[in-house]
């Protein structure tokens, strides 16, 4: 390639940036096992309490991003306030800009693959520090800070600082561990491993935690967990029986049965979409009489569509209530900021709700009952989110080299043909299944998705559909390469000696 490259400009910051290297030689198997789970288990510890704040500090913040966290793995008051959301807005970015020739890029290269990975890492930095300081400058904080008060204090800027530090450095140690997938060190992507752990860990915490915590604005306490809430609250007192079995399927301020069932029907969902498939007769043209099938699963794209879509929606809503804060602390008219976007403080749940606005009809709803009173809300909400993840399904394929095309040039190097089709029709063929299971497939998540956010699930859902097609995706690549060890691993005679 010649000429200046916008990709060239990266190379400016290769010797700034932190940098995990490729591997020298291959990694084994066992290695790669050791790398996940430490990846996993340091990834976890960012659900440490930001210092700084009071205890209990995710039930004193106004959060006005509560619908889409379980999708991102943001924890509120902790060190991953953020989640995976810089970095996976990050990788669209840069994926969409190559992908529709934006740049100018071939990663058959390594150079410029080394380019294009700094590139998304140096954008994920950015985005935390710009998250980070929007976070801060809005006021998100303010109302958790220790022994700050909004009212009375003066503005905290130590707080503010160390508060800074804190969530952008654990969002970039984060993007780093994430590179260590990349690289090749542990098992599948790294963004879609992390958001697996979350989902599991997140499912079986939200159903039967045991933490007690106290009520917003009450004297009561709740269990965290939805089922030791539910048992815990039994009476045999009609009138209380049945307010306390409408609150564990209701509650905001903690994790509701609603919650867990349309997060449980999510999984079997996928479970049994995943395995549906077309099977495609191939042979070889080089050794006589080996056939066998090429499948191409309905799931074509994985919950990439989907992760996609819920990112242009909460980037949307995060950088509209930064332009609504800075709108208010400039005395802009009322009625031109009710125009973007109104918010309403659940002193229940401390949750800053959207009532009416632009950012109001791309958020989900908080009940069926709420879904039902707003039909323009759920359809603009339920189209935008399908509209987003068919496009980019049509897109990917394209874009990750899994194209018609792309196959069928790897048959043809491997010697494979579909029966009873010519060598210049197996693009034609391809070509007519690919598209449909890829556009076909994001659909029916998107609207798996959709039905859990409409029914209350606040995106739990969604983070399950996403979650569980990314496990399926690392399993696959851990079975192929424990297949291709041959069952020779330390780790298979340890557990077989149990």
């Amino acid at each position: 390639m010649s000429g200046f490259r916008l990709l060239d400009i990266v190379k400016f910051f290769l010797p700034l940036l932190p940098e995990v290297e490729f591997p020298d030689e291959q990694i084994s198997f066992d290695e790669r096992v050791v790398f996940t789970i430490a990846s996993g288990i340091l990834f976890l510890f960012g659900q440490l309490p930001i210092y700084g704040l009071v205890a209990n500090a995710q039930f004193k913040i106004e959060d006005p991003f509560f619908n889409f966290r379980s999708i991102f793995a943001m924890e509120k008051g902790t060190l991953l306030e953020l989640g995976l959301l810089p970095v996976i807005t990050s990788a669209f970015l840069w994926q969409l800009a190559a992908g529709l020739r934006l740049i100018n890029v071939n990663l058959g290269l390594r150079s410029d693959r080394e380019l294009y990975q700094t590139g998304q890492k140096l954008t994920s930095f950015v985005l935390s520090f710009v998250y980070a300081a929007g976070f801060i400058y809005s006021g998100y904080f303010d109302s958790a800070i220790r022994g700050y008060d909004p009212i009375s204090d003066s503005t905290p800027y130590g707080w503010y600082v160390f508060i800074f530090v804190q969530i952008s450095t654990w969002s970039i140690f984060v993007t780093l561990l994430i590179e260590i997938f990349d690289k090749g060190y542990a098992f599948g992507s790294g963004i879609l491993c992390f958001l697996t752990l979350q989902t599991a860990t997140r499912f079986i915490a939200e159903f039967l935690g045991i933490e007690i915590y106290p009520v917003a604005n009450s004297n009561k306490s709740e269990s965290y967990g939805a089922f030791i809430n539910f048992t815990r609250n039994l009476s045999f007192n009609l009138n209380s029986l049945a307010s306390n079995v409408l609150n564990s399927f209701s509650r905001l301020n903690l994790p509701n049965l609603t919650q867990f069932y349309v997060t449980l029907l999510s999984i079997l969902a996928v479970i049994y979409f995943q395995n549906c498939r077309i099977e495609l007769p191939i042979r070889s043209t080089k050794v006589r009489g080996m056939n066998n099938v090429y499948p191409i699963r309905l799931l074509y794209t994985g919950a990439l569509p989907i992760l996609f879509a819920y990112t242009i929606l909460i980037n949307l809503q995060i950088f509209g209530y930064f332009v609504y804060v800075t709108l208010q602390n400039t005395k802009t008219s009322s009625f031109i900021i009710s125009l973007l976007a109104k918010f309403k403080l659940d002193s229940y749940s401390n949750n800053l709700g959207l009532t009416s606005g632009f950012l109001y009809y791309f958020t989900n709803s908080t009940s069926l009952f709420n879904t039902l009173l707003s039909p323009i809300r759920t359809v603009v909400y339920a189209s935008t989110v399908i509209v987003l993840s068919s496009w980019f399904a049509d897109k990917w394929s394209y874009m990750s080299g899994s194209a018609p095309k792309d196959i069928s040039k790897t048959f043809k190097e491997q010697g494979i043909s579909i029966s009873g089709k010519r060598d210049i029709s197996i693009t034609k063929e391809l070509g007519r299944v690919i598209p449909v299971a890829a556009v076909s497939g994001a659909f029916i998540l998107a609207a798996l998705a959709i039905s859990g956010d409409l029914l209350g699930g606040l995106g739990k859902g969604a983070s399950a559909v996403i979650g569980v097609s990314s496990a399926f995706g690392v399993l696959e690549e851990f079975m192929m390469e424990y297949q291709q060890t041959g069952g020779n691993s330390q780790f298979t005679q340890a557990f077989g000696g149990l």
